[in-house]
């Protein structure tokens, strides 16, 4: 089973968030909005789909996973969390839509493989499973999709009419009568009529009664009016949509969640910085050599890294040759030239793919290293030991570039290397512009998934000549004899914090940008010619960089996390034992509480006789157990989900439900690690008689048809006792004499945390002191009026209080921030900042209509609880309405006296 990563739980839990509050309040677009705020984004429309066979209330949307970020194992996720918490079912079908017949037999093989972690994934969100193709599905029984769930992977064109295999699709087939057997009065309009003017038995209309959640996988390549329509077709319960890319004009897609590089990275996913290396086009050869060379130094690291770790590494260089027709000399010059063995040499090209006879390659046993492609390698081959990209050709089309790179980028085993280089993948280009190469990756990346801005900053360009392993673009290492170290401090002392002298390994490292004078101070920390041409080459390396990407190439300030400033922060703490411990909940609720002595009373607004109503019809047990159902008059409060859950509920069969029985069931979709079972199946009994008596109820069959929205009445029942426990003990913690501390011993330091913003700030202010350069995460400049945030506000105030050294806006939800507990969840205020006297300011900008909320309220005694426990050594405050008159005050204070 493959553990998800941090940034993959944080998707999941937006999809899980946007379904409940789309079965909740049957409003797509408002749960949409609502999981936008949640992760700290500005919210955008959602744009309701419009085809042929889907409503407007039908749940729509997107999630953006760059290429590396585990698209396939999200979804196997996604297709149980729709399963449960949108269809309230506890099976379901569902409809695998992947780009061609390639990915197709790789995703259903993988799906299939019981030992595989995507299958594993599949079965822990969705219980029992098959997995079945089109041509498999044709002959699919009753039993087969009523006892388990039924993944269908096939490709959207399957679906078309005009395809032989779509034909099937919609053909008349005996096998699916039995499917269509008591077909619910109110769902006959929904089914396609054969000639007799009956539902006709076909894979469509068992899909159509079915209404299959669908997943899309690279749903970029699906935006066509016809597409659609295909879609539309199958009568979909909802469409998840995974790209890299999501769709921005023809029917643009609605990204619920968009993972960043800085994600990607902070979790192993990809391996970056992109390392970029060109020689002039009549240096090919030389070029071709210096790739060839540094592939096999890092064969050397890795086979270190095997010694270190145990695991197995073999570092895969993909070249791209000019033509299809000089593969064969290229692969002969290899052998002949640099001694390669030619069995170490595989060629990809469209008429001889000599990757289809290689098993696995990430097989000890397999030789290959070497990989010739021209346009583009076979679609669904995967190699995360490809490190090296050696493009021989001078132009390049856009998705050949753009389909290699993203061949190179997954980092082996999601696991960070212990040496820095095997953490890189590396592109060496033949060019005679720079600039030029830079921006086609930085172009390929952003067809993979990353912005603009992040594909500026993971691009790094090396000195030409120059290998980049073992040695930073921007650092030169001189010899004792060479450096005068006594000038160096000297010079880089003046050069404020631009340039680092590390003077027992004798290595001076440039930032920034430096200007003529700077430039010529730091060639006189250097003796000989040679050394002084070596400082004037590094010098212009990092001009040359940031032009580049854009920038003047002017001097400037670099960032305190460039200069590897220290940023610690105490952490609000426990004592026990002598020990300190992290106060998180688990020490809200450590005393014994007993859930079967509390009221198991439910919302007086919830009856479960009045259960979910569509465009007609109801639901009910009959005396027998059987389900009836009746049409009905249009009903006024008529919606999508709604009439979703009626016909889920009208599907999902009898069972010999009793009381217990439900219990235990119920019982079990609850999480309550810190509720023994007896205390939680009393609390349920006492619940479930309740309304039992107050609806005159006497069948638990009636019960059992509503239990998924009885299991989140109940649930939410708990949640409200176990709150009141949490708090209780939480205000006893805020005394004076409560076990809670402050120490340097438990600190998180920022120079060490991986700053992982979903997003950066885009806008024009240049900040002068944020801790990771100019462009804090997650900051909001305008509101849609195109008034100044203000959150924007009291950022820029921190940056130009004189007092502050540095700070750094604090991610909410991310595990690397800073954060204090409350009585009910984790509390990540906006900003934290490091004075000039090294006391550590936190602040919590609130809006003036939430300042006096019992959250606000909350937040700042456990704030000042933090602040007071430290001994003068840290500041909370809490700002509102544009007044940062007492953050000044309290700064001035403190440092001043």
């Amino acid at each position: 089973m493959i553990t998800l990563k941090d940034y993959q739980e944080r998707v999941l839990d937006s999809l899980r968030d946007f379904f409940r509050q789309c079965s909740h309040e049957r409003r797509p677009e408002a749960a949409f909005q609502a999981v936008q705020l949640k992760n700290n984004r500005v919210p955008i429309r959602y744009l309701p789909v419009s085809a042929a066979g889907m409503d407007a209330g039908m749940p729509y949307l997107c999630l953006r996973v760059p290429t590396g970020g585990g698209k396939t194992l999200l979804a196997c996720h996604a297709a149980g969390i729709a399963m449960r918490d949108l269809l309230h079912a506890e099976r379901a079908v569902v409809l695998w839509l992947v780009p061609s017949n390639t990915i197709l037999d790789q995703t259903a093989d993988a799906l299939r493989d019981t030992r595989h972690p995507y299958r594993r994934a599949l079965e822990l969100s969705c219980g029992a499973v098959e997995i079945v193709t089109i041509e498999e599905a044709l002959r699919l029984s009753s039993a087969s999709v009523t006892g388990q769930t039924v993944v269908i992977v096939a490709t959207i064109q399957a679906f078309r009419v005009e395809d032989t295999t779509g034909r099937k699709v919609y053909d008349q087939n005996g096998s699916f009568s039995e499917h269509l057997l008591n077909v619910p009065a109110d769902r006959l309009e929904d089914l396609l009529p054969g000639a007799d003017g009956k539902p006709k038995p076909s894979l469509v209309n068992m899909l159509r009664l079915r209404r299959p959640i669908v997943i899309v996988d690279e749903a970029h390549n699906a935006r066509t009016d016809l597409s659609f329509a295909t879609l539309g077709n199958v009568l979909p319960s909802c469409i998840i949509e995974f790209t890299a890319t999501p769709a921005r004009a023809k029917h643009p897609s609605n990204v619920l969640h968009h993972v960043s590089a800085a994600e990607l990275k902070a979790a192993d996913m990809v391996k970056l910085p992109l390392r970029v290396i060109t020689r002039h086009p009549s240096q090919r050869d030389q070029l071709l050599a210096d790739a060839v060379s540094l592939r096999a130094d890092l064969e050397k690291l890795a086979a270190a890294e095997a010694q270190q770790t145990g695991e197995y590494l073999r570092p895969v260089m993909l070249i791209q040759a000019e033509r299809v027709d000089a593969c064969e000399a290229l692969r002969d010059l290899m052998v002949n030239k640099f001694g390669i063995a030619k069995d170490e040499i595989k060629i990809s090209t469209g008429k001889l793919d000599e990757l289809k006879s290689v098993g696995n390659i990430n097989s000890p046993k397999c030789p290959v290293r070497f990989i010739i492609t021209v346009e583009k390698l076979r679609e669904g081959w995967d190699c995360p030991f490809a490190y090296v990209l050696c493009s021989l050709k001078e132009t390049h089309s856009a998705t050949a570039i753009e389909q290699i790179v993203g061949r190179i980028l997954r980092l082996p085993n999601a696991r960070e290397k212990q040496h820095p280089d095997l953490n890189c993948a590396y592109a060496f280009s033949v060019s005679d512009s720079l600039p030029a190469v830079l921006n086609e990756l930085r172009e390929a990346l952003e067809s993979n998934g990353f912005t603009s801005a992040e594909a500026e900053r993971i691009i790094i360009p090396v000195p030409q000549g120059v290998l980049p392993l073992g040695i930073l673009p921007k650092t030169v290492k001189f010899t004792p004899e060479e450096l005068d170290v006594a000038a160096a401090k000297v010079q880089v002392a003046e050069l404020g914090g631009k340039v680092h002298l590390n003077a027992e390994t004798h290595e001076i490292t440039v930032f920034v940008p430096l200007d003529e004078d700077e430039t010529a101070r730091l060639k006189s920390c250097v003796k000989t010619p040679d050394a002084q041409a070596r400082v004037v080459e590094m010098v212009a390396v990092v001009r040359a960089a940031e032009m580049a990407f854009g920038g003047s190439g002017k001097t400037r300030m670099p960032s305190p996390y460039e200069q590897g400033f220290d940023f610690k922060v105490p952490l609000l703490c426990v004592r026990e034992n002598g020990s300190l411990f992290e106060f998180e909940s688990t020490f809200l609720i450590e005393h014994r509480w007993k859930l079967s002595e509390k009221d198991a009373a439910l919302s007086p607004n919830y009856n479960p006789l009045q259960r979910p109503t569509g465009k007609a019809g109801y639901v009910d047990v009959g005396a027998k157990g059987e389900v009836l159902t009746n049409v009905l008059q249009q009903t006024p409060s008529a919606d999508f989900v709604g009439t979703l859950h009626q016909q889920v509920l009208q599907l999902g069969g009898t069972s010999d439900w009793t009381l217990e029985t439900l219990i235990a069931w119920i019982d079990g979709e609850i999480e309550h690690h810190d509720i023994t079972a007896g205390e939680s199946a009393e609390f349920i009994r006492k619940a479930l008689r309740g309304l039992m008596a107050k609806y005159e109820i006497t069948d638990v069959g009636q019960l059992a048809l509503d239990r998924f929205r009885l299991r989140e009445e109940i649930e939410g029942r708990i949640q409200d006792h176990r709150d009141g426990e949490r708090k209780s003990t939480f205000q006893s913690l805020l005394f004076p004499d409560s076990a809670l501390a402050v120490s340097d011993e438990r600190a998180i330091n920022f120079k060490t945390m991986r700053y992982e913003p979903s997003w950066l700030y885009e806008g024009g202010f240049q900040f002068q002191k944020h801790y990771f350069g100019v462009k804090p995460g997650e900051l909001v400049e305008f509101k849609k009026n195109r008034e100044l945030t203000e959150e924007f506000q009291c950022a820029q105030f921190l940056d130009g209080l004189e007092e502050v050294k540095f700070w750094v806006r604090n991610l909410s939800q991310k595990s690397t921030s800073f954060r204090l507990q409350t009585s009910s969840d984790w509390f990540y205020p906006d900003f934290v900042c490091q004075l000039t006297d090294g006391r550590v300011l936190v602040v919590e900008y609130k809006g003036k209509g939430y300042y006096t909320s019992a959250d606000s309220e909350e937040k700042r005694a456990i704030g000042a609880v933090w602040a007071s426990r430290s001994g003068g050594r840290c500041l909370f405050e809490m700002p509102t309405d544009v007044d940062f008159s007492g953050v000044t005050k309290a700064v001035m204070q403190a440092v001043h006296g």
